[in-house]
């Protein structure tokens, strides 16, 4: 399907529909995007996904699927924006990024989510782009702790809150909800989830 030229040319469409809106959306993002639209609605018409791409894909109002795109991205901004920077301890900052770190684990464990529904996937991706760049952010920002007569803080950004934040609430929600595991047992997953729950109660409340 992703190799076919009307496959090809929607995704290009879809981009350039971004940038008219300010929107720079990635070829690959692009690409998951109408992949994850042609499945379902193929799956709903009870034909092959080859055949929509070749007989419906064209119609496909890309202008109003640019537009809750670009509504997401406002949104996700507006939550940065609206977010303050917080200093945590040195050693509060290590529970949080041991929480990450668990959240990436149980994506991987989990990965069979990134091949089922719509929804799940992009939850799952969510948690590993929330993660990641909350990570990273925190590399520079240990880097550059400080230590006073109190102890040692890091300064964290109002984008490493909001990323840490959304990533821990996702990964509770779905181990809570039974969507995602440890594979080890409920308890083991019910502990896990407490103890991410405290380590989101470090962050600022939103």
């Amino acid at each position: 399907m992703r190799r076919m030229t009307k496959f090809q040319e929607a995704v290009e469409r879809l981009r350039e529909e971004g940038r008219h809106r300010g929107l720079d959306i990635p070829a690959v993002t692009a690409q998951d995007i109408l992949a994850d639209l042609v499945t379902s609605a193929a799956a709903t018409l009870g034909i092959r996904e080859e055949t929509y791409v070749r007989s419906h894909l064209l119609n496909v109002d890309l202008a109003d699927l640019v537009t809750h795109l670009k509504q997401a991205d406002d949104a996700q901004k507006r939550e940065v924006a609206d977010a303050s920077p917080a200093v945590i301890k040195l050693e509060d900052t290590g529970r949080l990024i041991a929480s990450l770190a668990q959240a990436v684990r149980c994506v991987s464990l989990n990965h069979d989510r990134l091949t089922t529904g719509r929804r799940d996937k992009w939850e799952a991706v969510g948690v590993l782009d929330d993660a990641s760049n909350c990570l990273t952010l925190l590399g520079e920002a240990v880097t550059n702790s400080h230590t006073t007569a109190q102890g040692t803080a890091v300064l964290w950004s109002d984008e490493s809150v909001v990323y840490a934040r959304r990533a821990l609430t996702q990964t509770i929600t779905n181990i809570r909800d039974g969507g995602w595991t440890f594979a080890h047992g409920p308890q083991l997953d019910a502990d896990v989830a407490t103890r991410m729950n405290a380590d989101l109660k470090i962050l600022p409340p939103e």
